[in-house]
């Protein structure tokens, strides 16, 4: 697994993949720092073709943020088990039409805040899924790892309690690795109305300000991302388990605010 000793944010090497790091090692406000090893974020892992990395990675949970569409089009191979699939927008989603004329950052937000609208079922299975002892390591992709994925990491460090700073900082990571991703895979796979081959450049980066703009949001209707899973049905108790198996404490507390 990670070694512990890695910088923040570094590329975890996962048989060649592309965006795929551990978002252990942030400081938590109660003085602790997320766990290293456990969580990790990723690009589609169907293009993983190497059994031996994957066995050596040894996940506990996969979680599949993908449209049906995509997994269809796109399917894991065979070696990779443990999926738990819950697409994080509907599978007959689009984008509100007057959005896309908006700047990049803002289009992007208004998608994250489709996800809080439509995406509250798939954030109970993830929880309920980490909660449980043989859950890690869990690692979690949609088609690049930016949007779906960016939005699930800013819940869970969210709940560990990391800075909508650090949060940020972590989602812009993804910007120059999608970049690379699909100028890779522009002659490699074919798919029709493929949503990274068809988006501008500005769409394909991960801009600060639309992540700034999703939590600032949240943070003004549930007053952040504990108190929208909280209105969710999720427990402070379930909560309270997640810290304990992700958080190396300094002075974890008690209740999530």
């Amino acid at each position: 697994m990670s070694d512990n000793t890695a910088v923040i944010g570094e590329a975890y090497e996962l048989g060649g993949l592309y965006n795929v790091r551990d978002i252990g090692g942030y400081p938590t406000a109660d003085g602790g720092v997320v766990r290293r090893g456990l969580l990790f974020r990723a690009s589609s892992l169907h293009r993983l073709n190497d059994e031996q990395a994957w066995d050596r990675f040894g996940a506990g949970t996969v979680i599949d943020l993908r449209y049906d569409r995509e997994r269809l089009a796109f399917p894991l191979p065979p070696f990779i088990t443990g999926e738990l699939h819950s697409p994080f927008l509907p599978n007959d989603w689009d984008a509100d039409p007057a959005a896309r004329d908006l700047p990049a950052a803002e289009f992007l937000a208004s998608v994250f805040r489709d996800m809080v609208d439509y995406g509250g079922d798939t954030v109970c299975k993830v929880l309920e899924r980490l909660t449980t002892e043989d859950a890690y390591p869990a690692i979690f992709f949609c088609m690049a790892g930016k949007d779906r994925t960016g939005v699930l990491a800013a819940v869970l460090l969210g709940l560990l309690g990391v800075s909508d700073e650090d949060i940020t900082a972590d989602f812009e990571l993804s910007g120059d690795e999608v970049v690379a991703l699909v100028d890779y895979l522009r002659t490699r796979e074919d798919f029709e109305d493929h949503p990274m081959m068809n988006q501008p450049e500005e769409l394909l980066r991960a801009p600060r300000a639309a992540m700034e703009i999703f939590l600032a949001d949240v943070g003004d209707e549930f007053g952040g991302i504990p108190g929208w899973v909280r209105e969710l049905g999720i427990s402070d108790e379930q909560v309270e388990v997640l810290r304990t198996r992700l958080v190396e404490p300094g002075n974890i507390s008690r209740e999530h605010q």
